[in-house]
């Protein structure tokens, strides 16, 4: 993995820039509604950067990444993902789902047992859908141009060879990532989910302290795998982010700076970080952050993007600070699909998905 700045970084800016329009001329009959469209889009992102300018990217196996949630450029699955990212602006017709990411769950299986985990209701429990029915699932929304897989769990990895087979399925049409706590990610499988088609892992390091990561995680190695999954993952070419879930504690008690120090020392090029939620273990629980606890994410989010003496640091992705610009995408942009084969607008919305807003097709699903 290299990372991209300066010239290079802009002028590949300007290269996507005109994938996407090109992709918009295909789409739209009308000449000038494809500037009308990508206008809008580029007014989109500067909302969400709070019209500041990004200044970095980065290159892994020969394409060029802006972070963890849109796909590698040039691919199919960046064209899919555009695609539909034009159609939620400008519908291309009724029949054209605006979906880009799917999240699935693959497994009820973990070796760990989270503080925090939004599947803790169910956890531990057999898993119902068969790797064949998994694939069916998936397929109906490849099939209408999702461009992003994102297998989560329970633990992924714990569901190893059936993982492998869907990554092999998918992997021409689709950016694919897992979320995973690195548990048991050995070499040897990072060689095997390289070889499958695996793009990305997001891999969970909840605080820079190893005692207090482990406790959270309720694994004594939990601290220990993190590192080994990330060494492994950047060995074979799998791009690496960290998901981060920081609580009140957290916040409250330590530097927020240690977190990203060692990050960059993992040689991560991104940082997720999502608020904790009153689900799974959670539930019924004081756990959400406070104002003040948000806008200090929100600044040390905003000095690692923006700040050029950080340029050597990781991006940081917090998706909690985009509805200050733009609404929730959960049900519109993205779904996720549990290991019952359920259909949600997000892993923590746990309000089911009915037929009423979505497509047939797409609920056929369900």
């Amino acid at each position: 993995m290299r990372r991209v700045t300066g010239i290079e970084f802009n002028l590949v800016k300007i290269l996507m820039v005109i994938n996407i329009w090109w992709i918009g001329t295909r789409l739209y009959k009308q000449p000038g509604k494809p500037f009308r469209v990508i206008a809008t889009l580029l007014k989109n992102f500067e909302k969400l950067n709070g019209c500041k300018k990004p200044f970095r990217a980065f290159k892994i196996n020969g394409k060029y990444v802006r972070g963890m949630f849109n796909p590698p450029w040039p691919t199919k699955a960046f064209n899919s993902f555009f695609t539909n990212v034009l159609h939620e602006i400008e519908p291309i017709s009724e029949h054209h789902t605006s979906l880009r990411r799917l999240l699935i769950a693959i497994t009820k299986k973990c070796p760990l047992k989270c503080e925090h985990c939004s599947e803790g209701e169910t956890l531990y429990q057999d898993d119902v859908l068969s790797y064949d029915q998994l694939k069916e699932k998936i397929e109906v929304f490849v099939q209408q141009g999702v461009g992003q897989l994102v297998y989560s769990g329970g633990e992924p990895l714990s569901r190893f060879d059936d993982l492998t087979k869907l990554l092999k399925y998918f992997r021409i049409d689709c950016d694919q990532w897992i979320y995973t706590s690195g548990y048991g990610l050995t070499l040897q499988k990072a060689k095997a989910l390289k070889l499958a088609g695996l793009n990305g892992a997001a891999i969970s390091l909840d605080h820079h302290l190893e005692d207090y990561h482990n406790n959270f995680r309720g694994n004594n190695k939990s601290f220990f795998w993190m590192k080994e999954a990330i060494k492994n993952c950047n060995a074979v070419g799998i791009m690496t982010a960290l998901n981060m879930c920081p609580t009140q504690d957290y916040i409250q008690r330590f530097d927020l700076n240690d977190y990203f120090k060692l990050a960059k020392e993992l040689n991560v090029p991104v940082i997720n970080i999502l608020e904790p939620r009153a689900v799974g273990n959670y539930r019924g629980k004081k756990v959400e952050l406070s104002l003040e606890h948000k806008n200090k994410l929100y600044q040390l989010s905003d000095k690692y993007n923006f700040d050029k003496s950080f340029v050597d640091f990781p991006t940081v992705v917090y998706p909690a600070s985009f509805r200050r610009a733009l609404p929730c995408g959960g049900g519109r942009s993205y779904l996720f699909l549990d290991f019952d084969g359920k259909l949600y607008p997000c892993p923590f919305c746990k309000v089911q998905v009915s037929k009423v807003n979505l497509m047939d097709k797409v609920c056929a699903v369900q």
